[in-house]
C-alpha cells in the first residue's frame, strides 16, 4: 500500500479510506481494465450459448493476461472477507446471471429439465472448470470444456421416456 501510495501522491491513510486492502484496489483496477462482455451470444440455441461462455471462461482464465490477477484475487479472497463479498457481488453473480437467464429460458423452453435448480446447474458445468483452474494444475483446454459442458448438456437435457 506505500508503494500505492506513493506512486498516488497519497498518504497511506487515504487509500485505506477507501480500500481496505491491497487486494480491494487490485480487484478494483481489475474490473476496470476487464471485461468479457455480456452472454456470448448462440442465438436462443441453449447448448451453443453454454459453450460459448464455457470457452469464455477458458480464454479469459487461461488465455488472458488477466486470468493470472483473477486467480491471484480468488486465492486472496480465501482469507478476506470483503473481497470475497465484492468479488461475488461485483464479478462473479453479473456473469452468472447472464448464463442463469439464458438457462432458465432453456427451461420454459422444455430445453432443460425444469426441476433442476439454475444455480446448480451452473455449479455443475463451472465448478469442475475452477477446480482445474485453482486446485488440480490440469489444463483446462477446449477438449476438456467441451467434454465438461458435454456432460453437464446430458445431466440436464429431459428424458423422454
Amino acid at each position: 500500500m506505500g508503494a500505492i501510495a506513493a506512486r498516488a501522491g497519497v498518504g497511506r491513510q487515504t487509500l485505506y479510506r477507501w480500500w481496505p486492502s491491497k487486494a480491494a484496489v487490485v480487484f478494483e483496477v481489475f474490473l476496470e481494465k476487464t471485461n468479457i462482455g455480456p452472454f456470448l451470444d448462440g442465438g436462443k440455441d441453449f447448448p451453443a450459448q453454454l459453450r460459448a461462455f464455457a470457452h469464455g471462461f477458458r480464454t479469459l482464465y487461461v488465455e488472458g493476461p488477466a486470468g493470472t490477477r483473477l486467480r491471484e484475487l480468488i486465492g486472496a479472497a480465501q482469507t478476506d472477507p470483503d473481497l470475497a463479498r465484492a468479488m461475488v457481488e461485483q464479478w462473479f453473480e453479473p456473469r452468472r446471471a447472464q448464463v442463469r437467464q439464458a438457462l432458465r429460458a432453456a427451461q420454459e423452453a422444455g430445453v432443460v429439465r425444469a426441476d433442476v435448480a439454475a444455480d446448480t446447474a451452473l455449479d455443475l458445468v463451472f465448478a469442475p472448470l475452477h477446480y482445474r483452474l485453482l486446485v488440480s494444475g490440469q489444463p483446462v483446454d477446449a477438449e476438456y470444456v467441451n467434454a465438461v459442458v458435454d456432460l453437464g448438456l446430458a445431466a440436464l437435457t429431459p428424458q423422454v421416456s
